[in-house]
């Protein structure tokens, strides 16, 4: 994930900073039962970026994507690349043909250059130190997270156990996050608080290196 983050930089500085970025919801990226919150959303939210997730199972919810994605392979014969450097130079060469000489017949015979010129002159700048993980916090509060306790009296969240304690085994408990305290709040149905759960793997330094989880 790391990696990804660096070539999301990259691509921000390249082109600006995006409003908005779609994906799939597969793991890493996504959480296809959308039990948390995914790192990565943190990690663009500190940025300010909302993160678009496909519903699970639905293809079509980023269908230009896709449609370009097979395009792409087939103008550059991805199948026939003798290893994965070659391929990604041929699809380096196709996306500079795709934007700036193609000229496609439903934009008026125009190449997508021509008809989005301010994409090149980098409209919204995208700086790194913008990053405020406070922003991240915020996206994660606004969720709850429902657990069932084990009847050893622990909870998982984001792949780790907590304990609760035996009192509430095989009870339900509802647990939100804290940015102030970079703990989660664990809620017995009836609102009350149960426990104060410190968490130090969401610091800021984590989610700005994607490393929350590893």
């Amino acid at each position: 994930m790391k990696q990804a983050a660096q070539l999301l930089i990259e691509l921000f500085e390249q082109w600006g900073k995006p409003k908005a970025i779609r994906s799939d919801n597969g793991s890493p990226i996504g959480v296809p039962d959308r039990n948390i919150v995914p790192i990565l959303s943190l990690w663009l939210a500190a940025y300010g970026i909302r993160h678009i997730l496909n519903r699970p199972r639905r293809p079509t919810d980023n269908a230009n994507v896709e449609n370009n994605q097979n395009t792409s392979a087939r103008w550059a014969d991805v199948y026939n690349c003798d290893d994965y450097i070659q391929m990604q130079e041929k699809l380096d060469e196709i996306c500079v043909h795709q934007r700036e000489f193609f000229k496609v017949s439903r934009l008026g015979q125009v190449t997508r250059k021509q008809l989005y010129p301010k994409l090149y002159s980098i409209p919204t700048p995208f700086d790194p130190k913008d990053f405020d993980v406070q922003k991240a916090y915020q996206l994660l509060e606004k969720a709850t997270f429902p657990r069932r306790v084990s009847c050893n009296g622990t909870i998982s969240i984001y792949s780790h156990v907590f304990s609760i304690g035996r009192t509430y085994k095989r009870q339900d408990v509802i647990l939100t996050f804290c940015g102030q305290q970079v703990a989660w709040i664990a809620h017995d149905p009836k609102g009350e608080q149960i426990k104060v759960i410190p968490d130090t793997r969401f610091s800021k330094e984590n989610i700005y290196n994607l490393t929350v989880c590893q």
